[in-house]
């Protein structure tokens, strides 16, 4: 589905195989065309792509430059493709390039992280596969241009300027029009989901900090401080009450952290064990999820000195600071 905005503001939905169904990428056709975002690396997905652009009257090889807010596949995995067909120049943030290229080399760090937070062996192998195979719906990014807080792409009759908001990834960025008011959100704000911060430790060796909730909740502060009269993010419906639905978060995160206090009332517990008592049924990459937000939570509380946690047998168990 194509939709116009403005004048030369358009969103193609594009789908990709995972519960959340579509991506949306926005294409500005004005020269140089410009896309944000590009979906996942799939026929489907590029098919539906090269009609939507027919619908506006433009092609892939129209595409001049692509605007990456963020390093997941369903955002970046096509961007190389149609890189090579366009001449395209691609802009990332630098931390989000250095995620995507060192991405796949990392999976034994991570499971080891996984395993340390109380992920049974085998649910944590599980979820490395399931990471592993997802490769197959990107390419890794090369040459690209990086775009700082501050940053702006000029055209003709507008501008956008970089808003650097790390949460949801360490190096997201989202882009702003001022005359319009318009803010291209990617997963930092979503209509009708919480955007997760994912799972990003800081450091190597023990004890690591879980910092992507902390960075997400500040980074809706600033764009609570913007002057927005529509959104456009990466998945879903545009956003027009932007205010409203960051307060809705923030709320949100506040009563979700009374939760895990009221956890570990109980007894001391891993995030994993927090995160099955607070989500049942949970499916594999939810699994992921679920414990990417209790230790985003869990961060924050330990800082408050609500907290604290103690290693036992390679695991991190979490109790309420007596």
């Amino acid at each position: 589905m194509t939709i116009r905005y403005f004048e030369k503001i358009y969103k193609i939905e594009l789908p990709v195989p995972f519960p959340i169904k579509t991506t949306n990428v926005y294409i500005i056709a004005e020269n140089p065309v410009t896309m944000i975002d590009s979906g996942i690396k799939t026929e489907e997905s590029f098919e539906t792509l090269i009609k939507g652009l027919k619908e506006i009257g433009l092609s892939i090889e129209s595409i001049k430059r692509i605007l990456i807010t963020h390093g997941h596949i369903d955002h970046f995995g096509q961007a190389k493709r149609i890189s090579v067909i366009s001449g395209a120049s691609i802009y990332i943030h630098p931390k989000e390039y250095g995620r995507i290229r060192s991405f796949i080399h990392q999976f034994g760090f991570l499971k080891t992280i996984l395993i340390r937070n109380g992920i049974p062996i085998d649910l944590a192998e599980s979820i490395i596969h399931y990471f592993e195979s997802a490769q197959k719906w990107c390419d890794s990014l090369e040459d690209a241009f990086f775009l700082n807080d501050g940053d702006y792409i000029y055209f003709p009759s507008m501008s956008l300027k970089t808003i650097y908001c790390p949460g949801h990834s360490p190096g997201l960025i989202c882009f702003y029009n001022h005359e319009k008011k318009v803010l291209f959100t990617g997963d930092h704000l979503l209509k009708e989901i919480t955007p997760n911060p994912t799972l990003n430790p800081e450091g190597k060796i023990p004890p690591f900090h879980y910092l992507s909730l902390k960075q997400y909740l500040t980074s809706l502060e600033k764009i609570e401080k913007l002057d927005i009269n529509i959104a456009l993010p990466g998945h879903g419906e545009e956003i027009i009450q932007s205010k409203e639905l960051i307060k809705e978060i923030f709320s949100h995160h506040k009563e979700r952290m009374a939760n895990v206090l009221s956890c570990l009332e109980k007894k001391e517990m891993t995030p994993f064990e927090i995160a099955i008592d607070l989500f049942p049924n949970l499916s594999l990459f939810e699994v992921f999820l679920g414990v990417s937000e209790i230790l985003g939570h869990l961060e924050i509380l330990i800082e408050k000195g609500l907290v604290r946690v103690s290693e036992k047998d390679g695991k991190d168990y979490y109790s309420i600071e007596r």
